[in-house]
């Protein structure tokens, strides 16, 4: 999905354990966490859509049937 003119950004805090926040930090330079985590989200998303169709369609399979 591409960036709207009209999208604002919006800070939000994460509460992670130490170890993974401390990886997070070095594997992710900043600028790029919140791309990689933008990435995941939208992911996420777009996956549980997926499931919400397919569980749709097998209902109305049954209901064919």
């Amino acid at each position: 999905m591409g960036k709207s003119t009209e999208s604002t950004i919006e800070r939000v805090t994460l509460k992670l354990p130490k170890h993974i926040a401390a990886y997070f930090r070095k594997a992710f330079p900043h600028g790029q966490r919140s791309k990689f985590v933008e990435k995941c989200i939208l992911t996420h998303k777009h996956q549980a859509e997926v499931e919400k169709m397919e569980k749709e369609l097998r209902r109305v399979g049954k209901s064919r049937q």
